[in-house]
């Protein structure tokens, strides 16, 4: 079952450091809206040492989603900062884009590439054929 705040919700940032949001060894992106114990135990990477929420206006509810994170003592609270109006989704864009754009700058370097291949070849048999051309009249 889908969450009906796929695409809305914050991802869990998995912290393998004991100060903060100092050191990030992994992001869970499509991580369930409320996580289990039986999902935050199940990770690839063992239990995560955190998980973080920040500030969020957008979603009012009449639960508390981190409830099973509290009783497992690995629920953390980011205040205010900087970049709390950035979410998920927004940081996904910026990575897809950013992708598009390296993929294009790839492209145009292939066929740019391809283009002074060509050139090369054929200034090579302009080359040889003088060449010819100068023994074949001397």
């Amino acid at each position: 079952m889908r969450s009906a705040m796929q695409g809305k919700q914050p991802d869990f940032l998995v912290n393998r450091s004991s100060n903060g949001l100092q050191y990030i060894n992994s992001v869970i992106f499509g991580a369930p809206f409320t996580p289990t114990r039986a999902y935050l135990t199940s990770t690839p990477w063992g239990t995560p040492d955190a998980v973080y929420h920040g500030p969020t206006s957008f979603m009012p509810l009449t639960y508390d989603p981190y409830i099973v994170p509290k009783d497992m003592g690995i629920y953390k609270e980011i205040g205010m900062h900087d970049f709390a109006s950035v979410n998920a989704g927004q940081i996904v864009q910026r990575i897809m884009k950013s992708r598009d754009m390296y993929e294009e700058r790839q492209r145009v370097k292939g066929v740019k590439g391809i283009g002074e291949d060509a050139q090369r070849t054929r200034e090579k048999l302009e080359e040889e054929q003088k060449l010819k051309e100068n023994r074949a009249t001397s």
